[in-house]
């Protein structure tokens, strides 16, 4: 590599990458944190020289490395990597939304996230409530393709609401909305979406016993508690939501 950078740094850029989604997957942290540095270093450096052709990976890292940050507890300088990948990825769906609109919804999604932890509710909620928004649109033209990423969405959304007790009543319909995706998909594929569709239904159980609807809650707790995957016809009504 030392002879042709150009030619090899960015398969070493994506190698550090996925090295660092391992190492987090087996709780090495910081070292993840430390592999996902250097393939940003590497991908600014090969944005700046040619950003057509490297701006979205490292928009990638970007996004990555604030993921990292925050898996070692480093909450307010995770902010700042995400937000940069945002402003990329906006930049790169406005030239062509069908590419990159997907990226940009899961960048808001995570920038979201990150708002949450730092406590400023109102502009997590500007930025999880975005991608919910792309997401939609996304997924009325295309549900097989996008229906996972728009129920991942509401449930972001859902939970900013819930860390921020702002809401109530909104975090159960993205809740609802939520599960009624989850549900759908898992029936198909409960492997890949069972855990999701539980974790949306325990959310919505809470957010039913905060509003005072213990009955509700009940139901879909005796379901879950039957070892439901996903597969068969809720209990009970999913209620509110948008649809």
């Amino acid at each position: 590599m030392a002879a042709n950078p150009a030619a090899h740094e960015p398969d070493l850029a994506t190698s550090l990458s996925n090295v660092g989604i391992y190492l987090a997957q087996v709780k090495r942290e910081e070292e993840a944190l430390t592999v996902e540095l250097e393939a940003v270093a590497i991908r600014r450096r090969l944005a700046a020289a040619n950003p057509a052709a490297h701006e979205p990976d490292l928009a990638k890292s970007l996004s990555n490395l604030g993921v990292r940050l925050l898996g070692v507890g480093r909450q307010d300088e995770a902010l700042g990597p995400e937000a940069e990948a945002v402003e990329v990825r906006r930049r790169l769906a406005a030239a062509d939304p069908a590419a990159f609109e997907p990226d940009l919804a899961t960048s808001l999604s995570n920038l979201g996230i990150h708002l949450s932890a730092a406590r400023r509710t109102g502009e997590a909620l500007v930025a999880a409530d975005g991608a919910v928004d792309i997401r939609r649109r996304l997924a009325a033209g295309n549900p097989a393709a996008h229906e996972p990423g728009l129920a991942k969405s509401l449930l972001v959304s859902a939970m900013v609401r819930v860390t921020g007790q702002y809401d109530s009543p909104g975090a159960l319909g993205a809740a609802v909305d939520a599960a009624r995706l989850y549900t759908r998909l898992a029936a198909t594929s409960p492997a890949a979406f069972a855990d999701d569709l539980r974790e949306a239904l325990n959310l919505q159980v809470m957010l039913l016993d905060d509003l005072g609807r213990s009955g509700e809650a009940d139901e879909i707790r005796r379901r879950l508690a039957g070892g439901w995957d996903g597969r068969g016809e809720p209990a009970v009504p999913w209620g509110p939501g948008s649809g």
